[in-house]
């Protein structure tokens, strides 16, 4: 998965329960999450129409990335009450997609839901988030991404904290 769609999942996550009767008791602002992701498998990549050049490049890729094992990425994201009022998944760059997002269970301390889209490739997404006080979250995300010849499974486990209410120049 691409950083810009796992920190926007970790945004929405983080913001996730705003449609829901209850939602999550955290504070608004800028928030400092940490994302350890491992992920196995072949992303739904289309081969066929690379160049020899390009395969060999993206097979050798492929091949680092599972040698490289998990990866950790600190980041910061701004949770704001307009956040909180979109649709929670909302991330997809390709707006063709049609993704269908529901609640399993929501409290003020914990959230659980689950998200999938179709399209030219067909994901699939558990999210499991906890508020352990209004000042921290952590959570698991685990998404599949597959098209007719490959999928790739996505496993991250995330670790936040509020760290002020004004957000800055951070989106």
């Amino acid at each position: 998965m691409r950083t810009k769609q796992t920190a926007m999942f970790i945004a929405l996550a983080l913001a996730s329960a705003a449609a829901c009767a209850q939602q999550l008791d955290i504070k608004t602002g800028l928030w400092e999450t940490t994302t350890t992701t491992e992920s196995s498998g072949r992303p739904p990549v289309d081969t066929s129409k690379m160049t020899p050049e390009q395969r060999a490049r993206f097979e050798a890729a492929m091949k680092a990335r599972e040698a490289q094992g998990p990866r950790t990425r600190v980041h910061q994201v701004c949770v704001t009450r307009e956040r909180l009022a979109h649709q929670p998944f909302e991330d997809s760059e390709d707006r063709n997609e049609k993704c269908t997002h529901t609640l399993l269970s929501s409290s003020r301390t914990h959230w659980k839901g689950t998200s999938q889209c179709e399209g030219p490739r067909k994901r699939v997404a558990e999210f499991d988030i906890q508020a352990l006080s209004r000042e921290r979250v952590k959570g698991t995300i685990n998404v599949n991404v597959s098209d007719a010849s490959h999928a790739m499974r996505i496993r991250s486990t995330i670790s936040s904290r509020w760290l002020k209410s004004d957000c800055g120049s951070v989106k």
